[in-house]
């Protein structure tokens, strides 16, 4: 038996909407819980569909540990939820982020790093250090609380479906169909499916003109492992934006992530043609390298920390973007993709969770304020496409200037026009310590406040940072060369 979200409601020629619609969500993920959240305040009707099982365990080292999602194979890699993604909740969801807090998450007050000290209006670089299980049950009990939203899990969609419009040749999707045969139809349908969501292949044959989507490569295999500090011990302080080391040896790359509730996780990172440091899957070869590192040491020794996981590998990492409009007109109407399945960027720059919580509010005052289904797209393209597009672009630079540095191609990353990505990356982002115009550049751009192009139009503070690098000499080496840490590695498993 169908189930029809708007009967009567309206008829897709006319594509005219009321105040309160019939909202259908793709996905339980942040981008889906995000936007069901933000619909379900604004007085709609919510049905979430969401392939994975309910939570499994009651408190969030429980969550962490129990609840299987298969359908988000990083929900165990380590997140950020940055500046954008708290402004959204202060302003729109405000329990939500108290409720990561009373459950450990942290708030990483960045703006006390400035040096010479801070202004009012810095007060907002903040960000949310938090497990992603601890920020999505967060998230997801807020949903559940909203009368109007119906959750519907382990619930799996396998196609479209889609009407006619007065103009013959843009198709209109008016619902889905599930796993059970199940119709399920609504006003809206956003797609939050993530970075594999199959919507776009099934939007294929149904196009004139084919949706736009762009893909490049990351360059990384991850291993990831989580940890938690000993009893009475919190994370080593360290003064960094993100709060944990990051590094690049040329040939690997490592950041620390804290956490919530003194837990924090290690990513070391290497190109895909690397063959002998795949052996960092191996918990022993893992540990051995981690401890190799001055400033990773500290943070895994046996006396500060102990591993709460294995290794978790990953791996077949792209960039991707994605788009409904093409020549600034939509291809079809009546869905929209949101987070991962809009944009997704290299995990290592933390910006798939924030974008998805803004998205899904973006998406819902998009809504709101439209005149008719038809005029969505549109007005959601104007709201997000030239940031997402240009946070692809950037990140994509800096994925493919890095591999150009690891395969040995000779680059000054003192000099801008070598490489302005990874100027930006190794050069201006340490020396953002040193200067409080640079530091409130670099934060405004981490927390995505500002375009990802903000500080490279500025050519005063380009100048001033090169400078700045030229005078601090080669960046010191953070680690072992690869030769070392391959006989570490090799001494630790033999």
């Amino acid at each position: 038996m169908p189930e029809d979200l708007s009967p009567g409601m309206m008829t897709p020629a006319a594509g005219r909407r009321r105040s309160r619609m019939d909202m259908l969500v793709l996905g339980g993920g942040v981008a889906g819980l995000s936007a069901s959240l933000a619909f379900a305040r604004s007085g709609h009707h919510v049905v979430l569909l969401e392939r994975d099982g309910p939570p499994n365990g009651a408190s969030p080292d429980e969550v962490f540990d129990r609840w299987d999602r298969p359908g988000i194979a990083h929900f165990r890699q380590p997140h950020n939820f940055l500046g954008l993604a708290r402004d959204v909740l202060l302003e729109e969801a405000p329990d939500v982020l108290d409720a990561v807090v009373a459950a450990g998450g942290l708030e990483n007050r960045q703006y006390e790093l400035i040096p010479g000290g801070w202004e009012p209006e810095d007060e907002r670089l903040v960000s949310i250090c938090a497990r992603r299980a601890v920020f999505e049950i967060a998230l997801r009990r807020a949903v559940e609380a909203e009368p109007n939203v119906s959750m519907r899990v382990g619930t799996r969609v396998v196609g479209l479906l889609t009407a006619g419009t007065s103009r013959s040749d843009l198709p209109h999707v008016v619902g889905v169909r599930t796993g059970g045969g199940e119709e399920v139809r609504a006003d809206l349908v956003a797609d939050a499916l993530g970075r594999t969501s199959p919507v776009m292949s099934w939007l294929d044959p149904l196009t004139v003109r084919p949706p736009l989507e762009r893909r490049s490569e990351c360059g990384l295999l991850y291993y990831s492992r989580h940890f938690r500090c000993r009893p009475g011990l919190d994370v080593p302080a360290f003064p960094a934006l993100l709060r944990g080391p990051r590094g690049d040896l040329g040939y690997l790359a490592f950041a620390v992530f804290v956490e919530d509730s003194r837990t924090f996780a290690l990513v070391m990172m290497i190109p895909p043609w690397e063959r002998e440091l795949r052996a960092l899957r191996f918990e022993e070869a893992y540990m051995a390298a981690a401890s190799s590192m001055p400033s990773l040491a500290p943070w895994v020794h046996p006396d500060q920390s102990e591993p709460i996981t294995p290794v978790l590998p990953m791996g077949r990492l792209q960039n991707l973007h994605r788009s409904l409009m093409v020549d600034r007109q939509p291809v079809v109407v009546g869905i929209q993709p949101i987070g991962d399945a809009l944009c997704h960027t290299n995990p290592s720059v933390a910006y798939g969770a924030s974008l998805s919580v803004h998205h899904g509010f973006v998406l819902s005052r998009v809504a709101a304020r439209a005149e008719d289904i038809g005029s969505i797209a549109a007005a959601f393209d104007d709201a997000v496409g030239e940031d997402v597009a240009a946070r692809f672009d950037a990140v994509s630079a800096e994925d493919r200037d890095r591999l150009r540095l690891w395969g040995g191609e000779p680059i000054d990353l003192r000099n801008p026009d070598d490489s302005m990505a990874l100027f930006l990356r190794m050069s201006v982002y340490p020396a953002a310590a040193r200067d409080p115009q640079l530091f409130r550049a670099v934060a405004r751009r981490v927390n995505l406040f500002d375009p990802p192009d903000a500080m490279q139009r500025d050519p005063e503070l380009i100048e001033r940072a090169r400078r700045m690098a030229v005078d601090a000499g080669p960046p010191p080496r953070t680690g072992p060369t690869r030769a070392e840490l391959l006989e570490t590695i090799s001494a630790a498993r033999n």
